[in-house]
């Protein structure tokens, strides 16, 4: 038995408290562990956290004499080095293809082995001059939860149309205005579609996001200049898990066409309930998706514009992103949207789901 202390920010709401939230699940799963966690926060979404985080107090309550390895999950410049424990891991949230000026070097130096989960993330880390070891650690995922059948996310559609959709913030990163834009773009009222986003922004109130999209939205119908357009639904602030788990399984088609991103987990599960998936070329998430098992949208390597971003010294004009083609995002909405059954069968056979799944990864953090 292997006594672990995991810490991690498990108790915030964002992409990276569930991706902490499905470590933990992962490393309770494995019998040959003890496990003992611990909370750091990344922002300040845990004060308002709507998430029942009662099944982690069991291991919150947890305190051995000795630990084999801990494992610190999160930004490395939280990161401290402890002698006392017999490795420390770090799991380091790398997005951007470079992050020269992040400081990171200094912090992740001083570990005994670094996880990143995408190629981008790897040789970028590899770039900033890390010397320990590197290794390439998939987000883990409970996949049997994605193929239980649930209740219909989408109510009264009498005319089926098919669903175009997109979860995440509404940032320059995300790149939700882009997905609009060739949406509204590239159909029109004879195209039975609908576009469904899913989004919230930090420290942004429901009403106010929504009258921010809402403005972006009129501003691009005014340069499109159509005289009808098809329709737009949006959903802001949280869904719990199984909501979301709903909404895979409702919708037919994911969009991500992120300027950057580390590994994707929305497009992941999109897949893992059988979606076909659209994804930008080059960024994190493209180590899990080609075009053997997804749509690819072309993009261009550009500089960072991102004025939103809670981190200083990450997201800089100096980093590297990719800007996602308009043109291409049209061309594979309009693909997906007149895909065969076949040719969807075809796509995600080539997609494997075990590679996920908790059962593989559990072995493989420690």
């Amino acid at each position: 038995m292997k006594n672990i202390l995991y810490i991690g920010p498990y108790k915030d709401t964002n992409g990276i408290g569930y991706a902490a939230r499905r470590y933990i699940d992962c490393l309770a799963n494995n019998s040959n562990i003890n496990l003992a966690i611990r909370p750091l926060f990344a922002t300040t979404s845990h004060t308002n956290n709507p998430i029942d985080l009662k099944k982690y107090s069991e291991y919150e309550g947890y305190s051995l004499s000795y630990y084999d390895a801990v494992i610190q999950h999160g930004y490395p410049e939280m990161f401290a080095y402890d002698s006392r424990f017999g490795k420390n891991i770090g799991i380091v949230e790398l997005e951007t293809q470079t992050a020269y000026r992040s400081g990171w070097s200094n912090y992740l130096n001083i570990m005994d082995e670094v996880c990143v989960n995408s190629i981008n993330g790897l040789n970028a880390l590899q770039d900033m001059g890390i010397q320990v070891p590197v290794k390439l650690l998939p987000e883990p995922y409970d996949i049997k939860k994605y193929q239980e059948n649930t209740q219909p996310f989408f109510k009264n559609m009498d005319d089926k149309p098919f669903i175009f959709y997109v979860i995440g913030q509404y940032t320059e990163k995300k790149n939700i205005k882009s997905i609009i834009l060739a949406y509204l773009l590239e159909f029109n009222k004879q195209d039975n579609v609908r576009l469904f986003i899913k989004t919230d922004l930090y420290n942004t109130n429901k009403e106010n996001l929504n009258e921010y999209i809402e403005f972006d939205i009129s501003q691009i119908k005014k340069a499109l200049r159509k005289k009808e357009y098809c329709d737009i639904d949006i959903i802001s602030g949280y869904l719990s898990d199984n909501d979301i788990i709903r909404l895979h399984q409702s919708a037919d088609c994911y969009v991500n066409a992120c300027r950057a991103d580390g590994f994707g987990p929305c497009a992941v599960e999109a897949l893992l309930t059988n979606k076909v998936v659209i994804n930008t070329k080059n960024i994190g998430s493209s180590t899990y998706f080609h075009s053997g098992n997804a749509l690819m949208v072309d993009a261009i390597e550009s500089n960072v514009y991102s004025p939103t971003t809670l981190h200083n010294n990450l997201f800089t004009i100096h980093d590297k992103w990719h800007e996602p083609n308009i043109v291409s995002i049209q061309q594979q909405m309009r693909a997906a949207y007149d895909m065969t059954a076949n040719s969807k069968n075809q796509l995600l056979n080539n997609y494997n789901k075990s590679y996920f799944d908790i059962e593989s990864i559990k072995d493989k953090i420690v």
